[in-house]
């Protein structure tokens, strides 16, 4: 596939600067995702034609677990953790952001979160079909996995997983027949962010998402075999040599150029983003308007990704001009 591109001369032109050195207390913030968060999930819990009651639940507790990871990406950069451990709110930051592509997906194209469910379920029942394989010789393990098989029943029934799809995995994984009268159907992948903006069908959503696809890129060098994490954990480690080479004052503007800002941002950009693409869905919801708005009223003046993503997105879809 081709890699996502951003033409420059479709990318945005500041023209009034930003204090990078700025902050915002943790605080405020936290209640500002607070309120997306509650917003967006009540608002789910409304009528729409778009997607069913049981889809409605399930993107709401969607909703939910931002949360928590916004919590541990707090825990992680608390000024007494600045060390080593403060880097991983980095891969938890690109969770979030990942969140947001996946939203974005489902509301662009609804059938994607019957497959979000799908896909989740295959990928467990295949490792279970993996661990029976590998124990069918070992009476005790054996007996185990078969206490699981009611409750993967009923995960699969929740995900909507059908007898076609079951069959086909166990063709796929074990070279059995499908029974008679039954075709093949594979369950695909869920869709990652790059094949997310490759198949955007809003125009402004994609660009959206192409702008912040660099930051997703950037990243998932946290996340692979890369240099970043662990030449951020030498630095901040005072027992490495790499510790020692720079001032107090240095490893500060390190700490929160490099790791606390960058994932205290994308954090928040992402779940008020998620919050305010459900806007398109409910329009009418005034709360759900307003804790969006009054988050982005922060967003837009903090950061360079934010005010690129509040004129390609966030402006037109709050309806402000």
């Amino acid at each position: 596939m081709q890699p996502v591109a951003l033409v420059l001369r479709d990318s945005y032109l500041m023209t009034k600067d930003i204090d990078l050195d700025q902050r915002t207390d943790a605080p405020v913030m936290d209640g500002l995702v607070n309120r997306c968060i509650a917003a967006a999930f009540e608002a789910l819990r409304g009528s729409t034609p778009v997607f069913t009651k049981v889809q409605q639940e399930h993107l709401g507790f969607v909703f939910k677990s931002m949360r928590p990871t916004h919590e541990a990406i707090r825990e992680l950069l608390r000024p007494e953790n600045k060390s080593p451990l403060s880097v991983n709110a980095m891969p938890l930051a690109r969770l979030q952001l990942e969140t947001l592509y996946s939203v974005c997906l489902v509301l662009d194209q609804p059938q994607y979160l019957d497959l979000y469910l799908k896909h989740c379920w295959k990928q467990i029942y295949v490792r279970h079909l993996l661990m029976s394989a590998e124990c069918k010789n070992l009476s005790l393990i054996m007996t185990e996995l078969d206490k699981q098989l009611l409750a993967l029943e009923g995960l699969r029934k929740l995900a909507g997983v059908t007898d076609e799809e079951m069959a086909t995995i166990r063709r796929e994984q074990l070279g059995e027949s499908l029974p008679v009268g039954m075709s093949s159907a594979p369950i695909q992948q869920f869709p990652t962010p790059g094949f997310v903006v490759r198949k955007m069908r809003d125009s402004d959503r994609k660009k959206m998402l192409t702008r912040l696809y660099f930051e997703y890129q950037f990243l998932c060098s946290f996340v692979h075999f890369s240099p970043h994490p662990r030449t951020f954990m030498g630095f901040f480690d005072d027992r490495e040599p790499f510790g020692r080479m720079f001032s107090t004052g240095e490893l500060e503007n390190m700490f929160q150029k490099e790791i606390a800002g960058p994932a205290i941002w994308i954090d928040f950009l992402s779940i008020v983003q998620s919050a305010a693409e459900i806007v398109s869905l409910f329009p009418a919801d005034v709360e759900l308007r307003r804790a969006v708005t009054d988050a982005w009223a922060v967003l837009s003046e903090r950061t360079i990704m934010g005010r690129a993503v509040w004129e390609f997105r966030a402006k037109k879809l709050l309806g402000i001009i």
